[in-house]
């Protein structure tokens, strides 16, 4: 039983991992200076905060839940401001459902 927490947990990490290389490499590749600076001021580091978190398993639900829903609504300011960035909100939203179970809510 204290296996599925473990993949959970490993599944959410590598989530967030993979969330924040696409995050870089479309930064990179369109160079929009004013949704990079977003994503690379305020979206990243919560993000990497939140792995961290989660990895040395120090984290309050509400400092979690604060951090993600945060992220989500920074994407959605950058999804009003060009829609092709919507796959990204997609992708923050699974993972705040995917946080709220981690954290058991």
């Amino acid at each position: 039983m204290k296996e599925k927490p473990k993949i959970l947990t490993e599944n959410l990490l590598n989530e967030i991992d993979l969330l924040v290389e696409d995050i870089q490499i479309k930064s990179v590749l369109d160079q929009k200076k004013k949704i990079n600076t977003i994503f690379a001021e305020k979206i990243i580091p919560l993000l990497l905060e939140i792995k961290t978190s989660i990895e040395i398993e120090f984290f309050t639900q509400h400092d979690l839940r604060e951090k993600i829903n945060f992220c989500l609504a920074s994407t959605s300011d950058i999804v009003d401001i060009d829609s092709e960035y919507a796959p990204f909100y997609s992708r923050m939203r699974v993972m705040r459902e995917n946080i709220f179970q981690k954290i058991g809510n």
